[in-house]
């Protein structure tokens, strides 16, 4: 066994890289670990004479080691895969829900909210709506307001969507304006001259128009004129009876002569239609202080022929 003391001279002899050939001056000899010196009194032989030692150490670049071969699954780009499955997975979630929100029962009609009701039926408003199980995302609003339209009771639907699962149907019904009346045949009619069939009842102090016929007409089919109702409702909501002082009891009408404002207490005013509307209100006035001026006695005036006002 060495002696520990020994041990760094061992090292010191290791042939380490980039170490001299020769030995160091001064350097231990081979007889430091305890071999025999060589004839001829030499402690030992240098390191240059050592072939072994010159043919395993040699100073210089190493050359380059040869590159790794790469395994072909580490060729496969794993970080763009990985976001394209990610991609294509978000996609396919994405059109999976939006076509269960389109064609599942997510927005299907299940309610009908119906405003205004008051003298239609409101199971026959939503029948006629026709929307039971419908999609909101497909209604077409202005089609379903058409169909309910055409209920006798309703003159205008407005329809909305309630979501997520139901519309609104608005409704403005029918009113009565009048009474348009022949013989014992007696319509409610409104403001533009139309017969209602359903409809809200007119005020209690409504108008009403008589038609008089001759018998061969007795049975036809009741038809109000229009511009007489419009005709009517004008001068009352001018007010022009109010200035011109008069008090209407009845309005007749006949095919052959129009419309004469049946008066109390004074002539009957006959204005036949419409037309020059400013012209025979002014000169209705004018006539009528005229008549009560000079005491004459008048039972109609006839304002249908323009300037030429007539006074039986």
């Amino acid at each position: 066994m060495r002696s520990p003391l020994r041990l760094p001279r061992l090292l010191w002899r290791l042939p380490w890289p980039g170490r001299a050939r020769g030995r160091r001056a001064g350097a231990p000899g081979p007889g430091w670990l305890g071999g025999s010196p060589r004839a001829g009194g030499r402690r030992g032989t240098t390191r240059a004479s050592r072939p072994e030692s010159a043919a395993r150490f040699r100073l210089g670049r190493a050359a380059a080691r040869p590159p790794a071969r790469r395994s072909p699954l580490a060729r496969v780009p794993w970080r763009r895969l990985a976001l394209t499955t990610l991609a294509l997975a978000l996609l396919g979630g994405g059109a999976a829900g939006g076509a269960t929100l389109v064609w599942g029962d997510a927005f299907r009609v299940q309610q009908v909210r119906i405003d205004g009701v008051e003298i239609a039926d409101a199971l026959t408003v939503a029948a006629a709506a026709e929307v039971g199980g419908e999609s909101l995302l497909w209604l077409d609003t202005a089609e379903i307001a058409r169909r309910v339209e055409e209920l006798p009771a309703v003159r205008e639907a407005r329809v909305a969507r309630d979501w997520p699962r139901g519309i609104s149907i608005a409704l403005v019904e029918e009113q009565g304006w009048g009474y348009w009346q022949r013989g014992e045949t007696r319509r409610v009619i409104d403001v533009e001259g139309r017969v209602l069939t359903q409809a809200r009842p007119p005020a209690p102090d409504a108008v009403t128009i008589f038609e008089l016929a001759p018998p061969s007409e007795a049975q036809a089919a009741l038809l109000p004129d229009r511009d007489s109702v419009q005709l009517v409702s004008r001068l009352m909501e001018d007010g022009a009876f109010e200035r011109l002082r008069v008090r209407p009891e009845s309005f007749v009408f006949r095919r052959d002569r129009g419309l004469t404002v049946v008066v109390g207490d004074g002539p009957n005013a006959l204005l036949g239609d419409s037309h020059d509307y400013e012209f025979k209100v002014a000169a209705w006035g004018a006539l009528l202080d005229r008549i009560e001026r000079e005491r004459l006695e008048v039972t109609e005036i006839d304002m249908r022929f323009g300037r030429h006002l007539v006074l039986r």
